[in-house]
């Protein structure tokens, strides 16, 4: 990695008329530099499915989902080098039902989650903080994959994934429900008044919306022979060996539908031909400040949806466009930041920052190209990257480039094995202001790490520190959570694959 040389320019000599006519200007403060130190872990004690978590400020208290177990856990988090368990409820999910995001509410005793139910359509519970009791409910849409209150606690909004295939042997079709975006009222006692979900356009011929040279396909989780259970290995022709080869399994919109049976059930193929609302996945959700807005992340699509909170309708679509700059793209024992990538954005998390200005995105990727193209024009899923947008247009302002991987790799955590996919994975994120500067901290999945990136200028956003999550397991840290104690900058991360929340504060060191 090379080490850029920072030019200090030389400063004049001042005459000394000068020196005395400026002699009452007071002196700048000292520059400061950032860090991110690990202070706490709480340990779940499941092994795995710490997925989201979210902090009531004024409580300072948190809310933590496990997809494993249905759980939510009611954490105390006044004092951060000490996280403490205050409760645990079991939502009583039904057999195929899953948890799959959990909310805060910013000033009542009332936390929200999400269940995804399959081929059914999914619920919205709010349940109580102190007891778990279920409060009220609503059906929303298929899928619901996150949930998110606004500031004021008076909105509830959830992005309906959609995601789940089935198949229809006999008439040999994939199908899924179409993706959708639940608008949930709530009184000023957390009882649901209104419930509302949006449909969204079919965005084929959309400007901004780009389908791939060679092809692009979502790798999804579809029983195909209807047993009830995923095997990993499927011997999908039938000849009697499973092979490293793709067969046709059927059609989606009339197009073929592969599976390889090394992969079986678990990794089978849908083509991305076109936008039509079937493949429109709405992913996360962030909320403007004064709860006009919502912008929600199509990540497969490498777009957003704007929705229009008053009138209560989806009025944009941003097509986000590709990164391109240096990294690494080979597995191959060395770690060269040298090759020219460009990739469809695809993000997952996205946030706003305080002044509702600039939307921030989360780069991850979620989508696969067709490996036996070999045009080098090929665009890749995932920007590695962590973007800015003008909140208003929707115009791309500036992103991280490769500063994410790079930064991994300085502190030892970049993940060479995943270099020809997409390296550390940015994947979701938290804005918030740090002595009147914009800052967002984005949880990187296959590092196991956070970093921090500074907004000052959003058309050049800047990493400025890493946190490593501890442990040298795998841990995947998928939800993220900002709090302030006595005035100091924390973090927790959610990490999926190791059962814990670490806890992470900001250090504001001065320099000379």
């Amino acid at each position: 990695m090379r080490l850029a040389l920072k030019i200090i320019p030389i400063i004049k000599l001042i005459p000394a008329l000068c020196l005395a006519a400026c002699a009452s200007v007071s002196v700048p403060n000292k520059p400061v530099s950032l860090g991110i130190e690990g202070v706490s872990l709480y340990d779940s004690g499941s092994e795995k499915g710490t997925e989201i978590v979210s902090v009531q400020q004024l409580t300072l208290r948190a809310v933590l989902s496990n997809f494993e177990t249905g759980d939510v856990d009611v954490l105390d988090v006044s004092h951060p080098k000490h996280l403490q368990r205050i409760a645990r409820f079991s939502l009583s999910l039904a057999k195929g039902e899953e948890l799959t995001s959990v909310a805060f509410h910013p000033t009542l005793d009332l936390f929200a989650a999400v269940i995804d139910a399959g081929t059914n359509p999914g619920r919205l519970e709010i349940r109580s903080a102190v007891t778990g009791l279920l409060q009220d409910r609503a059906k929303v849409g298929f899928g619901p994959d996150a949930v998110v209150f606004s500031e004021n606690g008076n909105l509830i909004l959830i992005a309906n994934e959609g995601e789940d295939f089935w198949f229809d042997r006999i008439k040999k079709q994939f199908f899924t429900p179409e993706g959708s975006i639940s608008i949930v009222h709530l009184d000023e006692t957390g009882q649901i008044e209104t419930n509302k979900t949006l449909a969204l356009a079919d965005m084929t011929n959309h400007k901004g919306f780009v389908i791939a040279q060679g092809g692009r396909f979502l790798e999804r989780v579809i029983d195909w022979n209807g047993d009830g259970n995923i095997s990993k290995k499927v011997d999908f022709d039938g000849d009697g060996m499973i092979e490293n080869n793709k067969v046709s399994l059927g059609y989606f919109q009339g197009h073929e539908v592969f599976g390889t049976e090394t992969k079986g059930e678990a990794k089978i193929l849908i083509p991305i031909t076109n936008y039509s609302p079937a493949v429109l996945e709405p992913e996360y959700i962030a909320i403007s400040p004064d709860a006009s807005k919502a912008y929600v992340t199509l990540q497969e699509d490498d777009a957003v949806a704007v929705v229009d909170l008053i009138q209560e309708q989806v009025t944009s679509y941003y097509g986000l466009g590709v990164s391109q700059h240096k990294t690494d793209t080979n597995n191959d024992g060395w770690v060269q930041f040298n090759q020219s990538i460009s990739a469809l954005r695809e993000p997952d998390g996205i946030t706003t920052t305080a002044d509702g200005r600039y939307f921030i995105t989360a780069d991850e990727g979620d989508s696969d190209t067709d490996s036996s193209s070999n045009s080098k024009d090929q665009l890749v899923s995932g920007g590695r990257s962590v973007s800015v947008f003008d909140a208003e247009t929707g115009e791309l302002l500036g992103d991280t480039g490769n500063q994410l991987d790079e930064t991994a790799f300085a502190n030892h955590v970049y993940p060479d094995k995943r270099s020809n996919k997409k390296g550390s994975e940015p994947e979701m994120l938290v804005s918030f202001d740090l002595d009147s500067i914009p800052f967002v901290a984005v949880g990187m999945e296959r590092a196991g790490a956070v970093e921090l990136i500074s907004l000052k200028d959003p058309s050049r956003p800047k990493v400025v520190a890493l946190g490593k999550i501890a442990g040298d397991e795998d841990k995947s840290p998928e939800g993220i959570a900002h709090f302030i104690v006595a005035d100091e900058h924390y973090l927790l991360t959610a990490n999926e694959m190791n059962g814990t929340v670490e806890c992470f504060k900001i250090g504001r060191n001065h320099t000379d």
